[in-house]
C-alpha cells in the first residue's frame, strides 16, 4: 500500500511550530516511515518547482498567517492539491500574532515597508489584511486545527498519528488522548480518522483544568506579569493579572497558569464563549471592587493595549468587530 503523501509548508510566522514536528523526537522516524514527504522547504530545501511538479497530496500541515499574496498563493495551491488541509499554531488557526497589524490603518502603513532593501530584492505584497488560513485568508476549508504558540509537541503528534498513521504508529495516539474530546479520540482509534474540521484540543475553558484555587474574584488593580505579586496557588486574575483561562479554549494542561504565568489565549476561544475579548470585559467588570465610576476608570486606565492583549492571536477571526 503506498504511503500517504505530505507537505509541510509555512506562511508568515516564526516557523516554531514547523520545529515542534521536529520536536516530537522519536515521532519523526514514525512519520517518515509512515509517509512520503514531498515538500517540506524549511527542513528538505524544497522549491516552488518540486512543488508545481505534485499532482496530489494527502495532508499537508500548513503553519503561518496569510499575510501576503505569497501566502495567498501558497495556501491556495496547497488546499487544491491536499487532500486534508491542517492549520497548525495560532497563526494558521486564528490569525495569530501577525494578525495585530490589522489594528494599524492602511494609510499609516505607508510604502515604506520595502526601503532598505538590496538592490533588485523586493518583499511579496502585502495583503490588505492579515487572515488566517480558512475563509477569507485564501481557502474554502480546514480540514482540521492543532491549536497553540507554538502547537504543542503531543496534540502534533496526534493529529500525525490520526491523519498520517491512521493512528497505528509506534506511539499511538493516547500519547495525547488525555487532552483530547471522547467523542474525538473513539473515531480515530478506530481507525476511521478525526471528522472534518476537528480541533485538536479540548472543549471546555483552561479555567476547568487549572490547578489554581478559585475564591471570590474581586478585581481590584491591573498588574503586568513582571509586578510581583502573591503566588501561593491562587487564581491569578484574582490577583489582577490578565489571565485570559476563563476565554481561552483548554487543551495545554494549564502550563502556564500551573508555573504562575498568565494565560495569554493562544488556543483561542472555548465553543461556549462568542468572542474572547467581550468575554474577558465582562468577566473583569464584573469583580470590580468600586462601584464608582472615576475608580473604575483609573482600574481601566492601567490596561495596556487592550484590544492587543484580549486578541493576541486571535484578531483576525475572532474578533467580532473586526472579522469580515
Amino acid at each position: 500500500m503506498p504511503k500517504p503523501k505530505i507537505a509541510i509548508v509555512s506562511a508568515s510566522g516564526c516557523r516554531a511550530c514547523e520545529t515542534t514536528i521536529l520536536d516530537i523526537h522519536y515521532g519523526v522516524n514514525a512519520l517518515n516511515r509512515w509517509s512520503d514527504i514531498r515538500f517540506w522547504p524549511y527542513v528538505l530545501g524544497s522549491s516552488m518547482a518540486e512543488l508545481n511538479a505534485i499532482d496530489r497530496l494527502d495532508v499537508c500541515f500548513f503553519s503561518g498567517a496569510i499575510a501576503t499574496e505569497a501566502d495567498r498563493e501558497l495556501a491556495q495551491t496547497m488546499r487544491e492539491k491536499s487532500d486534508r488541509l491542517v492549520a497548525i499554531g495560532a497563526c494558521a488557526a486564528f490569525g495569530g500574532m501577525p494578525g495585530l497589524k490589522n489594528l494599524r490603518k492602511s494609510a499609516e502603513t505607508g510604502s515604506s515597508e520595502g526601503d532598505g532593501l538590496p538592490e533588485g530584492l523586493e518583499l511579496p505584497a502585502p495583503e490588505k489584511t492579515v487572515r488566517a488560513l480558512d475563509g477569507l485568508g485564501g481557502v474554502d476549508r480546514v480540514d482540521a486545527v492543532v491549536p497553540g504558540c507554538p502547537a504543542p509537541v503531543n496534540l502534533v503528534w496526534a493529529a500525525v498519528s490520526a491523519l498520517v498513521c491512521g493512528g497505528e504508529a509506534d506511539a499511538r495516539i493516547t500519547y495525547a488522548a488525555a487532552r483530547l474530546p471522547e467523542e474525538m479520540v473513539r473515531p480515530i482509534l478506530s481507525g476511521l480518522g478525526p471528522p472534518s474540521g476537528a480541533m485538536f484540543a479540548g472543549e471546555k475553558a483552561v479555567c476547568a483544568t487549572c490547578s489554581r484555587k478559585k475564591e471570590e474574584k474581586r478585581f481590584k488593580a491591573v498588574k503586568r506579569p513582571y509586578q510581583a505579586y502573591e503566588s501561593a496557588g491562587r487564581c491569578l486574575l484574582e490577583q489582577g493579572l490578565i489571565c485570559q483561562g476563563i476565554a481561552t479554549r483548554e487543551g495545554c494542561g494549564g502550563l502556564c497558569t500551573g508555573v504562575g504565568v498568565p494565560c495569554r489565549g493562544c488556543y483561542g476561544k472555548p465553543p461556549a464563549v462568542y468572542d474572547p475579548g467581550a468575554k474577558m470585559v465582562s468577566a473583569i467588570s464584573s469583580t470590580f471592587e468600586t462601584e464608582k465610576p472615576a475608580e473604575i476608570q483609573k482600574i481601566a486606565d492601567d490596561f495596556v493595549d487592550m484590544t492587543g492583549c484580549f486578541y493576541r492571536y486571535t484578531l483576525p477571526s475572532q474578533c467580532m468587530l473586526m472579522k469580515g
